[in-house]
């Protein structure tokens, strides 16, 4: 839903600014008007909250509980910070600090 608002702005942008842009396609209008797109921007929330919450900017200690560090018994060349427990059922995999913890462990740029 906040997806199809996005796309209404930035065709009626595109309308008043007299720029073409294909049907469907508003990645032009996103570069000139330097909007992230919905995704990135979730992406960057998500690591900002998990980055505040484990340098205590955010004080949740229920939360920052649910946080399972890596920590190897010996030395590997995994360099993912976060363990993530098997899980049979989607409910677990997306649920909120789960889903912090795979999206730190997909991104190259997260350290703690």
């Amino acid at each position: 839903m906040i997806e199809r608002v996005q796309r209404k702005f930035l065709r009626h942008a595109a309308f008043k600014s007299n720029i073409f842009c294909p049907p469907h396609d508003y990645t032009p209008i996103q570069l000139l008007f330097s909007l992230e797109s919905l995704a990135d921007r979730r992406h960057s929330a998500n690591l900002t909250f998990l980055s505040n919450l484990l340098s205590s900017k955010i004080d949740s200690p229920e939360s920052l509980s649910r946080v399972s560090f890596n920590v190897p018994s010996r030395r590997t060349r995994s360099s993912v910070p976060f363990n993530i427990p098997f899980s049979s059922s989607n409910y677990y995999l997306n649920s909120p600090i789960t889903r912090l913890m795979r999206i730190a462990n997909s991104d190259p740029s997260f350290s703690l």
